[in-house]
């Protein structure tokens, strides 16, 4: 059997232990471990045990890197460029959005004869970008009810939606 010989000495590592290899001979024999087919003790096969080394310290350049793309500042500006864009224009949406929701509110609790019931926000000055921006919005109602035809459909829905419960309690098909 080939042994590996043991790797050269270090100042800072200290000697691998052997370690003893038991089974290490002919088939069938009666030999203790440690005991050759000579019968001599004295052999021993070893496997070199490699400590972990400490990695060393690289060396680090002395001279500054040449800076990559644009400097911090400019990274800033276009960073805060996109998320102005994006959220401008959110921003306006939203408030629409809310502006929709208040005069559907207003209009469902007034005791006028004629209800808006569906309308949306538009832009004061829909002709440009900055107009839709920065224009301001209003209210554009584009579905009108009377209050009687509004009240009558609220309690056929409240109906509707009772007895689809009944028949869903009561195991029918719907």
């Amino acid at each position: 059997m080939p042994t590996v010989p043991p790797p050269p000495p270090s100042s800072t590592a200290r000697p691998a232990q052997p370690r003893l290899l038991s089974g290490a001979g002919g088939s069938g024999s009666t030999r203790r471990p440690g005991q050759t087919a000579t019968g001599s003790t004295s052999f021993t096969a070893t496997l070199p045990l490699q400590r972990p080394q400490a990695p060393t310290p690289r060396a680090r350049p002395t001279a500054p890197a040449a800076p990559e793309g644009l400097p911090r500042w400019a990274k800033g500006v276009v960073i805060g460029g996109v998320l102005l864009a994006i959220a401008m224009p959110l921003t306006v949406l939203m408030s629409r959005s809310m502006i929709v929701q208040e005069a559907l509110a207003e209009q469902s609790s007034s005791k006028a004869a004629m209800v808006c019931t569906a309308g949306e926000a538009r832009a004061v000055d829909g002709s440009s970008l900055t107009g839709w921006l920065f224009g301001g919005s209003y209210f554009s109602c584009g579905d009108w009810e009377t209050r009687e035809a509004r009240v009558q459909r609220e309690r056929d829905q409240a109906q509707a939606n009772f007895l689809a419960r009944e028949r869903a309690r009561q195991g029918l098909p719907p």
